[in-house]
């Protein structure tokens, strides 16, 4: 018999809630198989199956908060008589109430506890673990997809017929996915009716119709929940600024073209500013109450937006690494994060971050600081714009850039003189 453990998570994880199993009582699992799903300080993460076999005892419900190493369930072989359970029950973390629960034979996971085997969409249809899986891979959001199962449950069939019928770049898929755009109904401007990246930055997300006269409510995840008390906590807590520039970006384009390999736009944002902040420490800083920390890494964290919610994850040491490193880690730490697989370390220890809606379309925006960082850049799209250089009009890619800052660590001089250091950068490809 197996004893499956809630894993270490990161050296700075003590404990995580379980959000939801994905196998009940009596199911088959493989080993490396997603088991179930649970939720640490900052973001919703799968844990797999250590071993093969049936599941035979699920030992702690969803919404139960455990530490780390904790057995929280048994994989043995479908007749294989179960160990004493009463010494699971004296587990650390685990509610007086349920030790007694446990130590029944006859408790079992009460039949509703199936739909935690099929996380619900935003629009309430259940969605299959293994469908859901297709859907990160295959960049489709599953609130979009037409159900073909019982009660319209999307099946991964549904997602693979509704992924082959789509005739878009990928990028434009990934915008759909993480926008929640229904690409499908998006007429394509490309050659032979294909969607483009431009096509779906001006569709609208797809949301299912809420009938007249009636609300929709929707239970917050605790994603969701965290997100918001983060956000609140650093919005009302740190007195926000902000200096926006425009960057010429012609060199920057001209640079990405003739590289062998593609960076995007956001590799050659995080590159520039890592440059920047080695010459601004300042701006690299924590507000600590008696003290600002200049810190000596430059930790980029970048956002990453997912149907669930929003994740930052963390490129360490940005300084010491090239644009190409800084490339291949993001990309790495992206499917990571779309795929339910970052571990705590992955998005722990940023000290700047960088938030880029270029993709959508948004031309300017301002962003909230991720804390305990002192600063974060929003970045817009590229732009063909007039400018006007030497007296004449000229047609150049323009992005704009707005460097949200903590007033009480950085003042106003300093954020533009780190704006106009990045500027230059980016204006002369100095990466």
């Amino acid at each position: 018999m197996h004893e499956v453990k809630l894993p270490q998570l990161g050296q700075s994880v003590e404990e995580a809630s379980i959000v939801r199993w994905f196998k009940n009582e009596g199911d088959v699992v493989a080993k490396g198989e997603p088991l179930l799903a649970v939720q640490t300080d900052k973001a919703e993460i799968e844990c797999e199956s250590p071993a093969s076999g049936t599941l035979r005892k699920i030992l702690l419900p969803s919404d139960v908060t455990v530490p780390v190493m904790t057995v929280i369930a048994l994989v043995g072989e479908a007749d294989e008589p179960l160990p004493d359970l009463a010494k699971y029950g004296n587990m650390a973390g685990a509610p007086p109430a349920l030790v007694g629960e446990v130590a029944k034979p006859a408790e079992a996971p009460k039949p509703a506890a199936a739909t935690a085997t099929q996380p619900p969409d935003a629009s309430g249809r259940a969605v299959s673990p293994r469908a859901r899986r297709a859907a990160e891979a295959l960049h489709v959001n599953p609130n979009v997809v037409p159900g073909t199962g019982v009660g319209g449950r999307v099946m991964e069939a549904d997602v693979k017929a509704y992924a082959a019928s789509v005739n878009a770049t990928p990028t434009a898929k990934r915008q759909a996915a993480a926008s929640g755009v229904d690409i499908a109904r998006v007429a394509g401007s490309g050659p032979r009716g294909r969607v483009t990246k431009a096509d779906v930055s001006g569709a609208r997300p797809a949301v299912p119709a809420i009938p007249a006269g009636e609300t929709r409510r929707l239970p917050l995840t605790p994603m969701r929940r965290i997100i918001a008390q983060r956000m609140a906590d650093s919005k009302f807590g740190a007195p926000h600024y902000y200096v926006t520039v425009e960057v010429d970006m012609a060199n920057a384009v001209a640079l990405r073209k003739g590289l062998p390999w593609k960076p995007s736009f956001n590799d050659i944002v995080m590159r520039a500013t890592a440059l920047a902040l080695v010459q601004f420490p300042a701006v690299n800083a924590r507000w600590q109450g008696d003290a600002i920390e200049e810190m000596g890494d430059v930790n980029l964290g970048f956002a990453v937006a997912m149907p669930t919610g929003l994740i930052v994850p963390v490129v360490r040491g940005a300084q010491a690494k090239s644009l190409q490193d800084i490339s291949a880690e993001c990309k790495a730490l992206t499917d990571k994060a779309r795929t339910g697989k970052l571990l705590p370390d992955d998005y722990a220890g940023n000290t700047f971050t960088i938030s880029n809606l270029g993709g959508f379309g948004v031309d300017h925006f301002t962003a909230i600081i991720n804390q305990p960082d002192s600063a974060i850049l929003a970045v817009g799209q590229i732009k063909d714009r007039p400018v006007a250089i030497d007296g004449g009009i000229h047609i150049r890619p323009i992005m704009k850039m707005t460097l949200s800052s903590d007033h009480r660590v950085i003042d106003g001089a300093l954020a533009a003189q780190f704006m106009g250091h990045l500027k230059s950068l980016l204006e002369e490809a100095r990466l």
